[in-house]
């Protein structure tokens, strides 16, 4: 981990996974928490991978998108 914050960041996201084992129940989980339960099942997939290091935030590409040109006639 590289900083203060991602740390803390993914020290939530393992609480919030070990909430929803605790209540055996995700979708109950999810509502007390605010969160959706695609982006629970995303971290959870994340931290069985990667373990607490998937937890912290993704940085997007900075590759800018190129869009698609078409000639005009």
């Amino acid at each position: 981990m590289k900083t203060t914050s991602e740390r803390k960041l993914a020290e939530n996201r393992l609480k919030m996974l070990t909430f929803a084992e605790t209540l055996r129940n995700v979708s109950e989980a999810c509502r007390k928490l605010g969160i959706s339960r695609s982006q629970f099942y995303e971290y959870k997939k994340r931290f069985e991978q990667y373990g607490l290091n998937g937890l912290r935030t993704c940085r997007r590409s900075t590759r800018p998108t190129l869009k698609r040109r078409c000639r005009k006639w």
